[in-house]
């Protein structure tokens, strides 16, 4: 399928392979209704039984080996809705019988990544270990785990300090696949556009920290490359193995949660080192449109979708420094003080309304007016 990314592409067979195939697969697709549709999300919904020793699949179907979320019941039903949607296009079909399908609701992501200590542990722990520079990385620019393991040495400007995104690493069957770089097949992984389009080319500033990590990793990776002498595999990447070939994204995370467990600190996925990297910036004080062009998130609304609730802090020193730039005169005093208005009625002995006897309809003696809004307590927390 031309112009589409490898993984797509190996989400779409593995939706195919594990969900249309074993409850669409025997309609045809003139007879293909809503009710069908639905019947396959309900069903797919439900916890995966525990299969019989001797269960076989047929070939090429694949078990789903957990029970789906909402997210992921949403994405399976896009892919069909698509695929339909090109039938309807072609005329194959007069209708798209996945329009219109009550889904379950995905609830929106939130994110707890580390705090601040807790990464400064890990990262004092991982500095000694190979790809400690690429989780320090990842931690300090927010690119994705393919994103980092793309990244090549031409991307790297040390003079103006910044990267270049242009691609990224995904863990698919590259059978078949020639590498650009070095023409071979990567049996586990390919090449490809980094996720989305506003992604590609961007450019990241780096901090001193993190350009002097990458200083330092170049040398150990020289010396490396001198050791292999001509069996070295240069792809020119930043974070490769140990012959140069490209590293497997899996054993990267691997290792990730190895090292968080020998650091003492709570494992979290990989991933939130990029979430942690967009709480750093916000807390910071950075726009959030600035953050969004950072990580490479197709929209503004994503990045406001995931992060708001890390930001109410910020929120309320926002509306205070908003408010300092309102000029203000000086506050009068306040009407329901009612110390003041009890010691003015004491001395003034020509109050044209008077004070009632005590008992009088049931009147508290001193109350000078009427009206109880103008004495009540809220008013005076309010002026």
């Amino acid at each position: 399928m031309a112009g589409v990314r490898p993984t797509t592409l190996h989400s779409y067979r593995r939706h195919i392979d594990l969900y249309f195939v074993p409850h669409l697969g025997h309609i045809r697709l003139r007879d293909l209704r809503g009710n069908h549709v639905e019947a396959m999300l309900r069903e797919i919904a439900k916890p995966p039984a525990k299969p019989a020793a001797d269960a076989k699949l047929k070939k090429g179907q694949r078990r789903n080996p957990r029970q789906l979320g909402p997210a992921s019941i949403q994405r399976i039903h896009a892919t069909l809705r698509s695929a339909l949607g090109s039938a309807k296009k072609q005329r194959l079909i007069s209708f798209n019988p996945a329009v219109d399908v009550e889904l379950p609701r995905a609830p929106k992501p939130k994110v707890n990544p580390w705090e601040p200590d807790e990464l400064g542990t890990f990262l004092a722990h991982a500095q000694t270990d190979r790809l400690g520079a690429l989780f320090e990385t990842i931690a300090m620019t927010g690119l994705r785990r393919g994103e980092a393991l793309g990244l090549r040495w031409p991307d790297v400007n040390f003079e103006r300090k910044v990267l270049v995104v242009r691609q990224q690493v995904v863990e698919v069957d590259g059978t078949g696949v020639a590498c650009p770089y070095c023409g071979e097949e990567h049996r586990q992984i390919q090449f490809g556009a980094p996720k989305t389009s506003s992604g590609e080319a961007r450019v990241i500033d780096l901090d001193p920290d993190t350009l002097g990590t990458l200083m330092a990793h170049r040398l150990s990776q020289e010396a490396e490359q001198a050791q292999w002498g001509e069996a070295y595999n240069d792809h020119q990447l930043v974070f490769a193995r140990e012959d140069g070939s490209p590293l497997v994204p899996g054993k990267v995370t691997e290792r990730f949660h190895q090292l968080c467990e020998k650091a003492g600190v709570r494992q979290v996925r990989l991933h939130d080192l990029r979430h942690l990297q967009a709480s750093l910036l916000l807390a910071s004080g950075a726009p959030m449109v600035l953050v969004s062009k950072r990580l490479g998130h197709s929209s503004l609304s994503i990045t406001s979708d995931i992060y708001t609730h890390l930001i109410g802090g910020i929120g309320a020193e926002a509306a205070a420094a908003a408010a300092g730039l309102v000029p203000r005169t000086k506050r009068a005093q306040p009407i329901g003080d009612q110390s003041v208005t009890t010691a003015a009625a004491e001395n003034d002995e020509s109050d044209p309304l008077g004070s009632e006897s005590p008992g009088q309809d049931g009147a508290a003696q001193g109350n000078r007016t009427p009206d109880l809004f103008i004495t009540s307590e809220l008013l005076y927390r309010l002026s």
